[in-house]
């Protein structure tokens, strides 16, 4: 079942990343990406949180607590491929 569409995470991936020694939901994001893609966690963070609640001693409603951050500005692909070149050129 794919709980992150973004990083396309699995919820066995998740499972796995608890058994392995992730307590925190910081480090479950940090060892399997959920809740980093280009969405920031708007679209999967419920199903990851009905995830990592019966696999851990995190409750949902700790779960909750956490922020999650987005992004400043959204900027196209084409404002980031010039960035750093001179328009001159």
């Amino acid at each position: 079942m794919i709980i992150c569409r973004c990083e396309e995470v699995l919820l066995s991936d998740i499972i796995t990343s608890v058994k392995n020694g992730a307590a925190t939901l910081k480090a479950i994001k940090m060892e399997t990406r959920a809740g980093m893609g280009i969405c920031q966690g708007r679209t999967c963070r419920v199903l990851l949180e009905q995830a990592i609640a019966p696999y851990t001693d995190i409750t949902i409603q700790e779960i909750n607590n956490v922020l999650y951050k987005n992004p400043v500005r959204p900027i196209s692909l084409a404002n980031l491929s010039r960035s750093g070149k001179d328009p001159s050129l």
